[in-house]
């Protein structure tokens, strides 16, 4: 795909209606249909230095992240063999948006850092056709107590899925990447 080429996703937030994903070779930008005028985007300006992600980068210093035309952090691990490489926080103002990987193809939408797991609110993940699911996640009980899983904002569901159009959601673990070589080493 060529800069110039501009791929358009539909996808339902399930909260706010119809969310649209804007993807061209150097730029992810997502936008609610009802409301085009507030976006999320996330633009290399550097080179395409890997192919593991769709925006071509893992180097925040070649990333500009905008939200409602507003500068924000993203904190992007490198992406190799552990989970934890695959984590990406977007600093916001004052307030932390994070995505962590779950398992092969699904990543954890956090209200904060991807430590804070009690602040879950939900489940992304990025399909091959650039679209992307979600699951919210549901009130839990811990200890004989309900907990209530956060809300997003719009701007919070605009920066999530901006990121996990970018960069994908999912990571193997170094745990499952040792076993495929056994299992490969193994005659039968």
């Amino acid at each position: 795909m060529t800069t110039s080429e501009l791929e358009r996703i539909n996808v339902d937030t399930l909260l706010l209606g119809n969310l649209v994903i804007e993807r061209s070779d150097s730029r992810v930008r997502t936008f609610l249909e009802a409301a085009p005028e507030r976006s999320a985007s996330i633009e290399r300006t550097g080179p395409r230095t890997t192919d593991r992600c769709y925006i071509g980068s893992r180097d925040s210093r070649v990333l500009n992240a905008h939200l409602n035309e507003r500068k924000f952090d993203l904190i992007v691990g490198r992406g190799q063999y552990l989970k934890r490489t695959y984590r990406i926080i977007a600093k916001i103002d004052d307030r932390y948006v994070s995505l962590r990987p779950k398992d092969i193809e699904t990543a954890t939408f956090l209200n904060g850092k991807p430590h804070e797991i009690e602040k879950e609110f939900g489940e992304l993940t990025a399909r091959s056709d650039g679209s992307v699911e979600v699951f919210w996640a549901l009130p839990k009980k811990v200890l004989h107590k309900k907990v209530d899983p956060p809300i997003p904002t719009s701007d919070d569901i605009l920066v999530g899925y901006a990121i996990a159009a970018a960069f994908g959601t999912s990571a193997l673990s170094f745990t499952s990447i040792l076993m495929g070589f056994v299992s490969a080493a193994m005659p039968g």
